[in-house]
């Protein structure tokens, strides 16, 4: 199935208004890593542990690996798999697959062979790019054994190790010089257009197999333009990026808003709260983005007391709403910019809390939107909610994805026919247009007939003392229907009880939102975007004997 555009995602109207607007630009990321390598070549483009690439080195060897896959027969338009962890050689290959005006197909470095084998079909993929081996698993035999039921995938290439028989070697293909042996005007010719997909990114998958949104340069690159020009970011930076940049808001990290700004990025292949405060000391990081799990994990780390912080100078928190507890200990911790943000894989960063923001005024909010981007709260019957009520958020966005590949069902089901794509997400929004989110539409716990969003019950459990982390969930009751299980992760030492909990809650939330069930956990089913599978957490509680009492 060739990979275009949902032809009602994309149209010369949508095209010629955003031209007209500045929002999109013809522009490929191959122009970008060109012009940061002219202007600054031995500036430090990538820190991924010892190694230090340049902007220089990076363009050559992204060059050299997309004369490699044009000689392999790769051409624009197939899809390359990506499947490597927060290494160098993810933004070698990514930027090779752009230069080359493939598509590149983002799987998690997570995955295994059921979704990968579902990844691969999409394009279906001719090529994948994958480690010898990763958190100690195995990444060539999985794709051995799944090569029987993906014919069409004919290169398998292997980073930092052996390649197996079938396969081929990064490493070796990145030492050597084949620009000596082509006329690298091949891949001026392959050039992409700005509203190509130029790659698939996948949903959550939280609720079934994950989606395959379709991204053109134009509408990837636009939030992450407007986050740099908001927030001032510029070639004296170094972001710590430690999100998957296999996802949304990783890549935006990682690849867009660090070229758009010439920043530094410091990679980081598996988070620890410890080896994350050791980077931002020893590189001078000014900019921390991370989800709240991260941020919670960084706040409780015994090292934050121990380490020289003093160059940051932004933090921003998106992937999840981080409870308000939280961003006031970030503020008071930094004592610099913190911003709260909301996006999606579908389109990115959409909203966020404004730099002239008086943070009393936000807090519990993930502020407003930006220009190019506009949002709505609406009821059942699609009506605008009144100011602080609640509903579910759409948004238009001028970086909304050009729809999913080879899934007319959810196509249908995202967009309405003006264009406003349902989010799934509860809102609310007060008189300034600022947004608070709520809750997801398919985690509202009904007990009794009374809705209970998890998020405001797990806002309330936050402050308590004894508790590090905490996520809610509904479990089945012969008489409520549902009734709320608060699963927390104590913090070392502690061992909170049910009753001192609801002891704690009763003066902050209506009895009925009291948890009726409490599970002691030592960590919380994660995606790679630390949003916690609410769905694989219930059913953890349901199995374990202990938990739930």
């Amino acid at each position: 199935m060739v990979v275009e555009p949902i032809p009602s995602r994309l149209t010369q109207e949508r095209i010629a208004a955003c031209q007209a607007a500045g929002y999109w630009r013809d522009e490929a990321l191959g122009d970008l890593l060109e012009a940061q390598a002219r202007q600054r070549p031995d500036a430090i483009a990538v820190v991924d542990g010892p190694r230090r690439v340049t902007w220089a080195e990076l363009y050559r060897l992204s060059r050299r690996l997309a004369l490699h896959l044009w000689e392999m027969g790769l051409r624009p338009r197939d899809v390359v798999a990506l499947q490597l962890p927060n290494w160098v050689e993810y933004l070698v290959s990514y930027h090779a697959i752009h230069i080359l005006g493939a598509i590149v197909c983002q799987p998690g470095a997570d995955w295994r062979a059921q979704e990968m084998e579902y990844a691969l079909s999409m394009g279906p993929a001719r090529a994948a790019i994958i480690p010898a081996e990763f958190r100690s698993f195995d990444f060539p035999a999985m794709v051995a054994e799944l090569r029987s039921r993906a014919p069409q995938l004919e290169h398998v290439l292997v980073a930092r190790g052996t390649a197996p028989e079938g396969c081929i070697s990064l490493d070796a293909l990145l030492s050597d010089p084949i620009e000596d042996r082509h006329d690298e005007e091949i891949l001026r010719r392959c050039r992409p257009g700005a509203n190509e997909v130029s790659r698939l990114v996948f949903t959550s998958g939280t609720t079934g197999l994950p989606k395959a949104i379709m991204h053109t340069n134009n509408t990837t690159r636009f939030s992450s333009r407007v986050a740099v020009e908001t927030f001032g970011l510029n070639p004296s930076d170094v972001f710590l990026v430690h999100v998957p940049m296999s996802a949304n808001f990783g890549a935006l990290l990682g690849i867009y808003m660090s070229i758009e700004a010439g920043a530094t990025v410091v990679l980081m292949d598996r988070f620890s709260p410890e080896m994350a405060l050791e980077l931002m000391e020893r590189e001078r990081v000014t900019y921390l983005p991370g989800t709240p799990t991260a941020f919670i994990a960084i706040m409780n780390s015994p090292d934050i007391g121990r380490r020289d912080l003093s160059s940051i100078k932004l933090t921003m928190s998106a992937g999840a709403s981080c409870p308000v507890e939280v961003v006031r200990e970030i503020r008071d911790r930094f004592r610099e910019m913190f911003i709260e943000a909301f996006g999606m894989n579908e389109f990115g960063i959409a909203i966020w809390t404004w730099p002239e923001d008086d943070p009393a005024e936000v807090e519990g909010s993930v502020g407003r939107p930006f220009q190019g981007v506009e949002a709505k709260v609406v009821d059942d019957q699609g009506r605008v909610e009144a100011v602080h009520q609640s509903g579910e958020l759409l948004v238009s966005h001028a970086g909304m994805c050009v729809g999913y590949h080879g899934n007319p069902e959810a196509n249908a089901e995202a967009w309405d026919a003006d264009g406003w794509f349902h989010t799934g997400d509860l809102a609310a929004m007060d008189s300034k247009e600022n947004i608070r989110i709520v809750g997801r539409q398919k985690d509202i716990i009904i007990r009794g007939g009374a809705n209970i969003s998890p998020y405001e019950v797990e806002e309330a459990i936050t402050p308590y003392p004894k508790v590090r982390e905490v996520s809610v969930v509904g479990l089945p009751d012969p008489y409520y229907g549902e009734v709320v299980c608060a699963c927390v992760i104590p913090k070392p030492g502690e061992e909170p009880t049910l009753e001192e909990l609801k002891d704690f809650l009763k003066p902050r939330i209506a009895y009925y939102k009291l948890p009726t069930r409490l599970a002691l956990c030592r960590e919380f089913p994660m995606n790679s975007m630390g949003k916690v599978l609410k769905r694989a957490l219930r059913q953890q509680v349901l199995e374990s004997p202990t938990a739930g009492s």
